[in-house]
């Protein structure tokens, strides 16, 4: 759970969240049952049904909004699992994935019936139609991003734009349905819920970078996956995209590192992330997620006194400090 959240308010309607998630993964099926709970289990930061949350509370909604902070959080895990297939991972949050302990088929039915469970909960939310039209919207983009993210790998002509696009989908889109969603159950208007929506997408945008980010500069342990998955496996994330934007002394060494797929394995991995980090890749993709979060917090700023406000400004502050 974020620090930030840690607020009585927030923090019990999270709990209720947490509650309602065991209730509806309670499968009848035992080995979906299992891996479905293991997977919420597992962890995360709960950020999507936070967004969710918080928006809502503006509206003073939040006694009705259980049900949809706990449907994105189900859109986010099925994404999770569904991504883990394509990706061939063999883990998330530090534990096996399901693709691993069972197999790919199996992974993609557990994630394809928590989608199914996601969407039955928004079909009952207040607005539904537009709810569900806003989701299928959102899962057309983020399959658009997947595609894109498989087609692009390893190519080191990638620009800054393409980056963009792939995010966009990744996550970006998800943070701010979650709260676009949440604006569009308690009745807002449509300014308010294109301003919350610019307000999740803006800070999604500025977390998938801080993700990247951390894939190259945290240790494995404590990130659950090995340190630069993400290169080893030819996805081109902000840093090492700019750094390729130069002209330096290693630049070709770099270039074959990556079109060669790191034939030494986790040594040549290292050592790709050793130039990324020298050529100040790091710093400089912190510039970019910057600007993304300095909007956000001039959106939450423009927005009239509601009581939790200050919750969403610490939230910004929150992200600009993130180390995890």
């Amino acid at each position: 759970m974020l620090n930030f959240l840690k607020v009585h308010a927030v923090k019990k309607k999270l709990e209720e969240v947490e509650a309602y998630l065991d209730k509806v993964l309670d499968f009848d099926h035992p080995e979906m049952r299992a891996y479905a709970l293991r997977t919420l289990h597992a962890g995360g930061k709960r950020v999507r049904p936070s967004l969710t949350i918080l928006t809502a509370s503006m509206f003073k909604n939040e006694d009705n909004i259980v049900p949809l902070a706990a449907a994105m959080e189900l859109l986010h895990m099925a994404s999770l699992i569904h991504d883990d297939v394509v990706d061939e991972a063999d883990t998330r949050r530090g534990q096996a994935t399901i693709n691993v302990l069972k197999n790919n088929r199996y992974a993609i039915h557990v994630g394809d019936y928590i989608l199914a469970e996601a969407i039955d909960i928004i079909s009952k939310q207040p607005n539904a139609d537009r709810l569900l039209a806003i989701m299928g919207d959102l899962s057309a983009e983020m399959s658009l991003g997947e595609v894109e993210q498989l087609r692009s790998t390893y190519d080191v002509h990638q620009t800054v734009a393409d980056y963009n696009y792939r995010i966009d989908r990744k996550t970006a889109l998800l943070m701010a349905t979650s709260c676009q969603a949440a604006a569009v159950a308690s009745g807002a208007s449509e300014d308010e819920i294109n301003r919350f929506y610019q307000i999740g997408y803006n800070l999604g945008m500025d977390f998938q970078i801080k993700d990247d980010l951390l894939d190259m500069t945290i240790d494995s342990e404590k990130l659950g996956k090995p340190a630069g998955s993400d290169l080893a496996r030819g996805i081109m994330t902000l840093p090492t995209i700019l750094v390729l934007e130069k002209s330096f002394a290693e630049r070709d060494e770099l270039i074959n590192l990556i079109e060669n797929r790191f034939p030494k394995g986790q040594a040549d991995v290292d050592r790709a992330i050793a130039i990324v980090l020298a050529q100040n890749g790091i710093s400089d993709a912190e510039v970019y997620a910057e600007q993304y979060l300095k909007q956000a917090e001039a959106d939450i700023a423009a927005l009239p006194d509601y009581p939790m406000k200050k919750v969403l400004l610490e939230g910004v502050d929150y992200l600009r400090e993130r180390t995890f």
